[in-house]
């Protein structure tokens, strides 16, 4: 009798464990609630004292309006000269996926501004795949994509820049940004 009394005791109380948490999930066999896509600000990725250091100091950067412009699911940073034409804007431009665009349709965008330039300079060691068409630098990293656009001439010095200031926003993001395990 003992027996089977514990072991009506253990079946209730597998079933109560089982159920627990109703119609909103919980309970032991739910799935996990997912983790909320983190929105990425452009301002974190690359401050103002990130690009004025990345500028070689050249000219003092101010973000226009004061604040990123976000389009859909881009966001975009324009931070130009004070006095206005002291040097070439730095531009930053986050387009990331949520739960309305999918990671795939950020790549697919990605890739279809790398086809349109012939002449991109594949980047290694940057995000999951990386490319200067100057004057920009792109980087899809977590379902990402980077845009840099910065300096002048087409040259090594602007390569250089690009290259500099793209690793500071890709270490940032990657910080910001966790990878997706899907």
């Amino acid at each position: 009798m003992k027996k089977f009394l514990l072991l009506a005791v253990s079946l209730i109380a597998t079933i109560c464990l089982c159920a627990c948490g109703g119609k909103d999930g919980g309970g032991l066999f739910t799935k996990p609630t997912p983790t909320p896509i983190p929105e990425i600000n452009p301002v974190e990725i690359l401050t103002i004292e990130d690009v004025y250091a990345g500028i070689n100091y050249a000219y003092a950067p101010v973000l226009e309006g004061n604040a990123p412009v976000r389009n859909g699911n881009s966001a975009t940073a324009i931070y130009r000269s004070e006095p206005i034409g002291q040097g070439d804007p730095v531009i930053v431009t986050v387009t990331q996926f949520n739960e309305s665009v999918a990671q795939e349709t950020v790549w697919y965008e990605y890739d279809y501004i790398r086809v349109k330039r012939p002449s991109a300079e594949m980047i290694t060691g940057l995000g999951q795949d990386a490319f200067i068409a100057f004057p920009s630098i792109h980087i899809f990293d977590r379902g990402c994509h980077i845009q840099i656009t910065a300096g002048s001439g087409a040259d090594e010095n602007q390569r250089n820049l690009l290259l500099n200031l793209a690793s500071v926003a890709v270490q940032k993001f990657e910080s910001l940004m966790p990878e997706q395990t899907e």
